[in-house]
């Protein structure tokens, strides 16, 4: 799959739009994304370095399913692998950490950190057309697949101390226990940060966000 291929949402508008056609409120996306944020600036340098985004990480996570819940949603963790799932929607969403073009273009994000067999089951079923998968699939590879009944979306997530930024976005190719490629792209607008506004216009105003991480 090339760049070009993927669909992309990146005016505020077109993401609203496409977020209402899948039954997903951009609000609670907002609303836990910014909670990650928070999370991670009241870390303190006496934690140890890994706390930070992984803090973020649960923070995003539970705010999620704070909001999703009670909408129609459910929550599920198949070994581990910490989902919310509509299933009117047929649509399972996953918060993940991606690297610096989480909500630039051009360009392809990249997960972070090394995924797993429940990943790789969500980019094989994503990509598979009418539940048909090659016969040389791994059978614990395809268990997998089974426990994941519909699309598996990730909220793509870069937090650190001075912004954050996301993408909710579908993958489609995995390699090395990493997700490269998307065949869909919904850039996150939330407010005060470059992540929700075009990159490509180039009048809108900066806007300063101050930060400070808490004291130790």
């Amino acid at each position: 799959m090339t760049v070009a291929s993927a669909a992309l949402y990146q005016h505020p508008f077109d993401a609203r739009r496409r977020l209402m056609e899948l039954n997903i409120s951009v609000e609670a996306l907002i609303k836990a994304v910014e909670a990650g944020h928070v999370a991670r600036l009241n870390c303190t340098d006496n934690d140890p370095p890994f706390i930070p985004g992984t803090e973020a990480w649960r923070m995003v996570v539970r705010t999620l399913r704070d909001e999703l819940v009670p909408l129609g949603w459910r929550k599920d963790d198949p070994s581990n692998y910490s989902l919310v799932i509509n299933d009117s929607s047929e649509i399972n969403i996953v918060v993940a950490s991606a690297d610096h073009l989480t909500c630039r273009w051009p360009g392809m994000p990249r997960t972070k950190s090394l995924k797993g067999l429940f990943t790789e089951a969500a980019v094989l079923k994503n990509s598979a057309e009418d539940d048909l998968f090659p016969d040389t699939v791994k059978a614990d590879l395809l268990r997998a697949v089974t426990v994941l009944n519909y699309k598996t979306y990730m909220l793509l997530i870069n937090i650190d101390d001075e912004q954050c930024r996301a993408e909710l976005s579908l993958p489609s190719d995995f390699d090395d226990q990493m997700v490269t490629d998307w065949a869909e792209r919904i850039f996150i607008p939330i407010p005060g940060v470059d992540g929700g506004v075009p990159q490509k216009i180039d009048n809108t105003p900066d806007i300063d966000v101050p930060v400070k991480r808490k004291a130790a």
